[in-house]
């Protein structure tokens, strides 16, 4: 399914685009019989959404009616600035409308099958995809760094030839979410970002470390309990850690942190039950805010840490940057995610004037489940995934 197909040319093409031509239809078919009124642009992206979903998703029979259908998308690995990556192109000719999907944190990377399976699907669906391994991400370290590449990324994709209008539409799921803010956010992007799309993002960096180690977050400035899965705390401890000046007490902090899984139920047990040798102010300041569990300490433990490292983690957080998004953006999240608070899609509004979030019982977080015996669930997660594909096409 996914190595180049450079066999059928000329013929083999107009066939190609022949078949996606008779999908399309049946598809509007479908959807003006049972959805009458609307109009043509949304079918146009309801026809896309459904290819895309039934590729995620592997729906029996509607999958395998897609594949059969629609042309074979042309993948290629190939570096996009300076990152590995996939270029994923439709059948036939570009430019195409071009998607950055911004992964999450996972070991798998670009390779994760869910991944795969999703690039494969937008191109299906008529969109160029390029999906990098940016710096952090694979190893649970997210840094000022990963921001950076993942700027120059989206600048190089709306740049690249194949890419219809010199815009790049910005798909993100969890960190690579608000990643995505971020890069939209950002003055140099202005003009070359057509819109965001984000599954479960945070939007407050403090946020993330107050759940992180207390299980608590302060909402509307109250304390609110969030148990959020233990993998945050691995991720947030990782990238804290790494924030430290280089030197010998970071790795000290770095190496006894190897010893613990990323799939350990509590893994800043460590830094409460086990000695240290003799650390200097900074790495202090880090572990004691990583030990601490009272939430009511937090905010002390986090104004004490060393104003570089909290300049980085500003840098980390949508709501801390002065910038703002003029494209549209779309979020979707579970109404309690196992990591991050609906609260952080909704706040997003302090930056994006053109926001809308969709709350759906259709997601475990980045994972859709879909199910027919949650038709309104399955209703608002198509109409997320419809309109994040018309406001790709249509902006561009």
């Amino acid at each position: 399914m996914w190595l180049p197909d450079a066999s059928r040319v000329g013929a083999g093409r107009l066939v190609k685009k022949n078949r996606l031509q008779h999908f399309t239809w049946a598809a509007l078919f479908v959807v003006v019989t049972f959805v009458p009124g609307l109009n043509w642009s949304w079918l146009d992206a309801q026809a896309r959404a459904v290819v895309v979903i039934s590729s995620v998703l592997q729906i029996p029979v509607l999958d395998p009616g897609v594949k059969l259908l629609s042309g074979r998308p042309r993948v290629e690995s190939h570096p996009v600035a300076g990152d590995p990556a996939y270029i994923v192109r439709p059948a036939g000719r570009g430019p195409w409308p071009a998607i950055f999907f911004v992964n999450g944190a996972t070991p798998e990377g670009r390779k994760l099958p869910e991944v795969r399976r999703l690039a494969g699907g937008l191109a299906r669906a008529g969109y160029l995809v390029v999906v990098p391994d940016l710096p952090g991400l694979r190893d649970g370290e997210i840094t000022d760094k990963t921001r950076a590449e993942t700027i120059q990324v989206a600048r190089d994709v709306a740049d690249r030839r194949d890419a219809r209008g010199g815009k790049v539409g910005l798909v993100g799921v969890s960190t690579g979410a608000t990643l995505a803010l971020l890069a939209a956010e950002n003055q140099e992007l202005r003009g070359k970002i057509s819109s965001v799309a984000g599954i479960a993002p945070y939007s407050n960096v403090r946020d993330v470390l107050d759940i992180a180690t207390t299980d608590h977050y302060r909402d509307h400035g109250r304390l609110a309990y969030y148990e959020a899965d233990p993998f945050l705390s691995y991720v947030v401890a990782r990238s804290l850690i790494f924030a430290l000046p280089p030197g010998r007490e970071r790795e000290e902090l770095l190496s006894r942190f190897d010893e613990v899984s990323p799939s350990n139920p509590h893994p800043l047990a460590i830094f409460r039950e086990r000695g240290f040798r003799k650390l200097g102010p900074q790495a202090r300041c880090v572990l004691r805010l990583l030990a601490n569990r009272n939430p009511r300490r937090f905010d002390a433990l986090y104004a004490a840490l060393p104003g570089q490292i909290r300049k980085e983690l500003d840098l980390l957080s949508p709501l801390a940057a002065a910038g703002r998004i003029n494209a549209p953006v779309e979020l979707a999240s579970e109404s309690h995610d196992r990591f991050f608070p609906l609260s952080e899609s909704y706040a997003v509004a302090k930056i994006a004037p053109d926001l809308r979030v969709t709350v759906t019982g259709s997601l475990h977080h980045a994972q859709p489940v879909l199910s027919l015996r949650d038709l309104p669930s399955l209703w608002r997660f198509d109409g997320f995934v419809v309109r994040s594909l018309r406001d790709i096409r249509e902006n561009n």
